[in-house]
């Protein structure tokens, strides 16, 4: 085994380990003194039934960071097949420099106490953030959710579509 830096693995397969998993893509909506940000994530998994909890991986040093750490609630878009293109802006720009509820104008509807749903996203968790822990690029959130809503049916967005489309790296 390797140390992280070992190359070591079958001739032809450079897709790290870590790449090779197919997952969901979602979006959290979060905000803090009026401000909303919107960001992606991939590193969701929820982790207890009763109660409904999630952990959520948030990158350091981002604008959503900084609203969970003023105002722990956060809502959870599950995005459909046809947001793809929402990665270039939610996933590759920093909310620290872009007004991203602007940019996305009518792709967002405001869902209560300052959080936004993505226009089309097929489900949505409104969640307590609760506990973290530091993983090194990214903090784990245990998350509750408060309540949720099924809102249409559809293909998930999947960190596969994205590399599909070329929007991210294998």
């Amino acid at each position: 085994m390797g140390n992280g830096r070992c190359k070591m693995g079958m001739p032809g397969i450079r897709i790290k380990p870590w790449n090779r998993v197919d997952g969901p893509v979602y979006s959290l909506s979060t905000t803090h003194a009026g401000r909303g940000n919107l960001n992606i994530c991939s590193y969701v998994t929820p982790i207890s039934m009763k109660p409904k909890r999630f952990i959520i991986g948030v990158y350091k040093d981002t604008k959503t960071l900084e609203n969970l750490e003023a105002n722990p609630i956060g809502l959870l878009n599950y995005l459909s097949d046809k947001d793809a293109k929402l990665v270039n802006l939610l996933g590759k720009k920093t909310g620290n420099k872009v007004d991203k509820v602007k940019a996305l104008g009518d792709r967002i509807e405001h869902a209560g106490d300052g959080l936004f749903k993505v226009v089309g996203s097929l489900a949505i968790l409104r969640l307590n953030f609760m506990e973290r822990m530091d993983c090194g690029d990214h903090w784990a959130w245990l998350a509750e959710v408060d309540k949720y809503e099924n809102l249409a049916n559809g293909k998930f967005l999947t960190l596969e579509e994205l590399k599909r489309q070329k929007l991210i790296l294998a």
